[in-house]
């Protein structure tokens, strides 16, 4: 890997860090909506894993740096420049300081979805990618995945993270899952996607992937 994309992405994890607390800790990870998530990364798929194994890279200056490489199986792309339609490996730190991505599951077990960020011609994930088995998403999600994140990623989803919030831009999103439920994955990260309204594009609105029920309409109303 070019020293230069080693260096940067340290560097992005260290900021990291000193953003989210200290770094002798565990990785503390800021909210991301899945739609956030797919929108951000340059890679999204869907794979196995398959093995890892350990390895160093030289930078320019200071010890040499070690990675975990994750070998998959990938199965699907859903984001990816043209050259990357199969996926072998994926790359994070080694260390947990550095928000280094731990596989806790068997090789060759379930199928999951990963987005990741590019470095040079290799695919990065950290303890913050969204990384989730396959068969935990909703089917909203596996929609968005397929078709509808991409739509808006010309939007931006704000999370709350105390009251009082709101946003201040027509193409934002607030995000109240942690506040109203405490917790982050619920209604609006399972059933729902920021996206532009047909009439009026710049103006972005919470909108339902689901089966549309009665309830789940009046919800999604009252947090637009």
């Amino acid at each position: 890997m070019d020293s230069a994309k080693v260096s940067g992405f340290l560097a992005a994890s260290f900021f990291l860090l000193i953003l989210l607390g200290d770094p002798t800790e565990t990785c503390s990870c800021a909210p991301r909506h899945p739609q956030s998530a797919f929108c951000y990364a340059d890679v999204v798929i869907r794979g196995k894993f398959v093995a890892v194994s350990k390895e160093h890279v030289n930078i320019s200056a200071g010890e040499p740096v070690w990675w975990m490489r994750h070998e998959i199986k990938t199965t699907k792309v859903y984001k990816g420049p043209e050259e990357m339609q199969d996926v072998r490996f994926l790359h994070t730190p080694a260390m947990e300081s550095l928000c280094g991505y731990e596989y806790k599951g068997s090789p060759k077990g379930e199928e999951y979805v990963i987005a990741g960020m590019l470095e040079g011609d290799r695919v990065m994930i950290t303890a913050c990618s969204f990384i989730q088995p396959w068969a935990q998403l909703t089917l909203a999600q596996k929609r968005g995945l397929s078709s509808d994140y991409s739509k808006g990623c010309n939007c931006t989803i704000v999370p709350c993270i105390s009251m009082p919030c709101s946003v201040n831009a027509d193409n934002q999103c607030l995000w109240t899952d942690g506040i109203m439920s405490r917790i982050w994955d619920d209604f609006q990260a399972k059933r729902l996607a920021c996206l532009p309204r047909a009439e009026k594009p710049s103006l972005c609105t919470w909108q339902s992937l689901s089966i549309q029920r009665p309830g789940a309409l009046r919800k999604a109303r009252l947090m637009q």
